[in-house]
Protein backbone atom coordinates (compact mmCIF):
# COMPACT_ATOMS: atom_id res chain seq x y z
CA UNK A 1 0.00 0.00 0.00
CA UNK A 2 1.43 3.35 -0.99
CA UNK A 3 2.01 6.10 1.54
CA UNK A 4 -0.78 8.21 0.05
CA UNK A 5 -3.39 5.64 1.03
CA UNK A 6 -4.53 4.87 4.53
CA UNK A 7 -5.08 1.32 5.81
CA UNK A 8 -8.80 1.56 5.03
CA UNK A 9 -8.07 2.46 1.38
CA UNK A 10 -8.94 6.13 1.65
CA UNK A 11 -6.51 8.74 0.39
CA UNK A 12 -4.43 10.60 2.95
CA UNK A 13 -4.71 14.13 1.60
CA UNK A 14 -2.05 15.40 4.01
CA UNK A 15 0.47 12.90 2.61
CA UNK A 16 0.16 14.20 -0.96
CA UNK A 17 3.32 16.03 -1.98
CA UNK A 18 3.74 17.34 -5.47
CA UNK A 19 2.04 16.77 -8.76
CA UNK A 20 2.99 13.08 -9.05
CA UNK A 21 1.32 12.15 -5.75
CA UNK A 22 -1.78 14.14 -6.67
CA UNK A 23 -2.00 12.41 -10.05
CA UNK A 24 -1.70 8.99 -8.38
CA UNK A 25 -4.40 9.94 -5.88
CA UNK A 26 -6.62 11.22 -8.69
CA UNK A 27 -6.24 7.92 -10.53
CA UNK A 28 -7.17 5.99 -7.36
CA UNK A 29 -10.19 8.23 -6.76
CA UNK A 30 -11.39 7.91 -10.35
CA UNK A 31 -10.98 4.13 -10.32
CA UNK A 32 -12.85 3.87 -7.00
CA UNK A 33 -15.65 6.13 -8.23
CA UNK A 34 -16.03 4.03 -11.40
CA UNK A 35 -16.33 0.84 -9.35
CA UNK A 36 -18.85 2.41 -6.98
CA UNK A 37 -20.94 3.77 -9.88
CA UNK A 38 -20.97 0.37 -11.56
CA UNK A 39 -21.99 -1.44 -8.37
CA UNK A 40 -24.66 1.15 -7.54
CA UNK A 41 -26.10 0.91 -11.05
CA UNK A 42 -26.30 -2.88 -10.88
CA UNK A 43 -27.89 -2.94 -7.40
CA UNK A 44 -31.62 -3.65 -7.52
CA UNK A 45 -32.48 -2.82 -3.91
CA UNK A 46 -32.23 0.97 -3.64
CA UNK A 47 -33.55 0.93 -0.05
CA UNK A 48 -30.92 -1.43 1.35
CA UNK A 49 -28.38 -0.45 3.97
CA UNK A 50 -25.61 -1.41 1.52
CA UNK A 51 -26.99 1.00 -1.10
CA UNK A 52 -27.08 3.89 1.39
CA UNK A 53 -23.51 3.18 2.52
CA UNK A 54 -22.30 2.88 -1.09
CA UNK A 55 -24.02 6.17 -1.98
CA UNK A 56 -22.37 7.84 1.01
CA UNK A 57 -19.00 6.38 -0.02
CA UNK A 58 -19.52 7.66 -3.56
CA UNK A 59 -20.23 11.18 -2.26
CA UNK A 60 -17.16 11.01 -0.04
CA UNK A 61 -14.89 9.87 -2.88
CA UNK A 62 -16.38 12.49 -5.17
CA UNK A 63 -15.59 15.19 -2.59
CA UNK A 64 -12.06 13.80 -2.20
CA UNK A 65 -11.53 13.80 -5.96
CA UNK A 66 -12.68 17.43 -6.09
CA UNK A 67 -10.18 18.39 -3.39
CA UNK A 68 -7.37 16.58 -5.22
CA UNK A 69 -8.27 18.37 -8.49
CA UNK A 70 -8.28 21.74 -6.75
CA UNK A 71 -4.88 21.16 -5.20
CA UNK A 72 -3.50 19.76 -8.46
CA UNK A 73 -4.68 22.88 -10.26
CA UNK A 74 -2.83 25.08 -7.77
CA UNK A 75 0.33 22.98 -8.08
CA UNK A 76 0.25 23.12 -11.87
CA UNK A 77 -0.27 26.89 -11.84
CA UNK A 78 2.67 27.29 -9.43
CA UNK A 79 4.81 25.06 -11.65
CA UNK A 80 3.90 27.14 -14.69
CA UNK A 81 4.78 30.35 -12.85
CA UNK A 82 8.12 28.85 -11.80
CA UNK A 83 8.87 27.83 -15.39
CA UNK A 84 8.06 31.35 -16.64
CA UNK A 85 10.29 32.84 -13.95
CA UNK A 86 13.08 30.36 -14.75
CA UNK A 87 12.90 31.24 -18.45
CA UNK A 88 12.95 34.97 -17.67
CA UNK A 89 16.01 34.57 -15.43
CA UNK A 90 17.77 32.47 -18.09
CA UNK A 91 17.02 35.17 -20.69
CA UNK A 92 18.33 37.88 -18.37
CA UNK A 93 21.53 35.94 -17.68
CA UNK A 94 22.02 35.16 -21.36
CA UNK A 95 21.63 38.83 -22.20
CA UNK A 96 24.13 39.77 -19.47
CA UNK A 97 26.64 37.27 -20.86
CA UNK A 98 26.09 38.52 -24.41
CA UNK A 99 26.68 42.11 -23.29
CA UNK A 100 30.10 41.05 -22.01
CA UNK A 101 30.97 39.20 -25.24
CA UNK A 102 29.43 41.35 -27.99
CA UNK A 103 29.83 45.02 -28.89
CA UNK A 104 26.94 47.40 -28.27
CA UNK A 105 26.44 47.90 -32.00
CA UNK A 106 26.27 44.15 -32.66
CA UNK A 107 23.91 43.69 -29.74
CA UNK A 108 21.64 46.46 -31.05
CA UNK A 109 21.60 44.82 -34.51
CA UNK A 110 20.79 41.43 -33.00
CA UNK A 111 18.03 42.99 -30.93
CA UNK A 112 16.42 44.49 -34.08
CA UNK A 113 16.58 41.14 -35.89
CA UNK A 114 15.15 39.33 -32.86
CA UNK A 115 12.35 41.89 -32.55
CA UNK A 116 11.44 41.44 -36.24
CA UNK A 117 11.45 37.66 -35.96
CA UNK A 118 9.35 37.81 -32.80
CA UNK A 119 6.87 40.13 -34.51
CA UNK A 120 6.55 37.69 -37.43
CA UNK A 121 6.00 34.81 -35.02
CA UNK A 122 3.33 36.79 -33.18
CA UNK A 123 1.52 37.62 -36.41
CA UNK A 124 1.63 33.98 -37.51
CA UNK A 125 0.31 32.80 -34.15
CA UNK A 126 -2.54 35.32 -34.24
CA UNK A 127 -3.36 34.31 -37.81
CA UNK A 128 -3.56 30.63 -36.83
CA UNK A 129 -5.77 31.50 -33.85
CA UNK A 130 -8.13 33.49 -36.09
CA UNK A 131 -8.30 30.62 -38.60
CA UNK A 132 -9.05 28.20 -35.81
CA UNK A 133 -12.12 30.19 -34.73
CA UNK A 134 -13.40 31.10 -38.21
Amino acid sequence: MSNIQLENGRINLEALNGIADHLKALAIANRTLDVLKEKLASNEDKDSDWHRRATTAHKSWFWMRSRICERLSVLRREEKEMNVMRARFEDEELLALLRKQVTKADLASLRLVARAIAEDRLKETLKKAEEKYD
